[in-house]
């Protein structure tokens, strides 16, 4: 079998939630068939590509890439949603040369092209509709992070509305030349019930991470140090971080001890109500690898407010052995339990609370620590993904479908 995988993001390193699930992916399919890999390029310099298409020849037949088209907001632009049926982020980020990187590799007649996103469907997803590929896998959509929220101020949850609206239609239109979409949670599946034109289109794949990649010695964890692992070009990590820095951290007894480090690209947000809140707040920016901060990292700290997708840190700070504290929102669609393997805490109290006793309580961190590498294991391990990708393409495609153990 040999199968066209299309990434949003290029794989590699894989140190971000969408990068992760590329990566994952790209291995686990590499298992099954022989792979040819078109993916787009975000903030990576000419030698961090190369060395990223070094390292995925390992997986992949062939690796190809192009740079991303960013997006910038105008008004003329949220105008034109009103009567166009595309959304401007799909619309204006429309990627002319990776279309035609696309149908350059549909010349070798692949057995099924699988998509990732890692996101709401895209201008990416778009065109693969446009050159009619079939059979056709959107893996990883989401709709969730986009879903409007009661509590947003009255005219911005007017325009919130349309545009939940406006996507909508969009993912109905391109669903109906969509085989198989995959998502993340069973949260997420529940948002695309109405959406979906067959009963079985929409299948709950999780996020998986393979265990060995999470072995070495990077040093004895840091006293009293906080992590949270997110980039802020997406907003939901900002928005989490404003909350924590602002309504939590002045809550924790012993605080002025603390260390609150957040790993990924600041992206131009506004960063001083956080350090006003919060003055020992260091911002490390883009980190080459982030598992070094996971493992030395006394606490992971998860204070999502929006979203649907499952949490990829949550995942991997348990697969460090790092105990978590998240919201229930932020924990979303993970198969974890209160007390056991997790700590969940909504209000700015709870959550302040829920620090302070990971901090003072040595067997509490102990006890969280072993039950959350051991759900990973059990529950989001790399096997998953290639198990259920396999019974999708047995199901799309007419070629046989070869699995190795290895």
């Amino acid at each position: 079998m040999r199968l066209l995988v299309v990434s949003e993001w290029f794989p590699y390193p894989p140190i971000a939630g969408a990068k992760i699930r590329a990566y994952s992916l790209v291995r686990q399919l590499a298992r099954l068939a022989e792979i040819d890999l078109v993916a787009q390029v975000n903030t990576m310099t000419p030698d961090q590509v190369a060395a990223g298409t070094a390292h995925l020849q390992q997986f992949c037949h062939t690796v190809q890439s192009v740079p991303a088209i960013p997006y910038s907001y105008s008004v003329g632009k949220a105008l034109r949603t009103l009567i166009d049926p595309v959304p401007a982020t799909a619309r204006y980020k429309h990627n002319l040369p990776l279309e035609r990187l696309i149908a350059a590799r549909l010349a070798d007649q692949p057995d099924a092209v699988v998509a990732t996103i890692s996101g709401a469907p895209s201008s990416t997803l778009h065109s693969l509709v446009r050159l009619g590929v079939r059979p056709l896998v959107a893996d990883s959509l989401e709709l969730g992070v986009l879903r409007p929220k009661a509590t947003t101020p009255l005219l911005r949850r007017a325009r919130n509305e349309y545009t939940w609206r406006h996507l909508r239609r969009f993912t109905r239109h391109l669903l109906r030349a969509i085989d198989v979409v995959t998502v993340t949670s069973e949260n997420e599946r529940t948002l695309f019930a109405d959406l979906v034109h067959t009963p079985d289109q929409c299948i709950v794949v999780p996020n998986v991470l393979d265990l060995q990649d999470y072995v070495g010695d990077f040093g004895p964890r840091e006293p009293n140090s906080l992590l949270y692992a997110g980039s802020f070009g997406y907003i939901a990590n900002y928005e989490a971080m404003v909350w924590f820095a602002t309504q939590v951290f002045p809550l924790i007894q012993g605080r002025e001890l603390l260390k609150v480090r957040v790993t990924g690209n600041p992206a131009d947000r506004n960063l001083t109500p956080l350090r006003d809140a919060c003055p020992q707040i260091e911002f490390t920016g883009f980190v080459d690898d982030i598992r070094p901060y996971f493992a030395r990292s006394s606490i992971c700290i998860v204070p999502i407010l929006a979203g649907g997708s499952t949490r990829l840190k949550i995942i991997e700070a348990m697969a460090w052995g790092t105990p978590v504290v998240s919201t229930r929102v932020g924990a979303e669609g993970l198969e974890v339990t209160h007390e056991q393997d997790i700590l969940l805490a909504d209000t700015p109290e709870e959550f302040a609370t829920c620090v302070e006793r990971l901090l003072r309580d040595h067997d509490l961190r102990q006890r969280l620590s072993t039950a959350g590498r051991r759900l990973v294991a059990e529950q989001y391990s790399a096997d998953r993904m290639y198990g259920q990708y396999r019974d999708i393409l047995a199901r799309i495609t007419s070629a046989p479908v070869q699995g190795t153990s290895t």
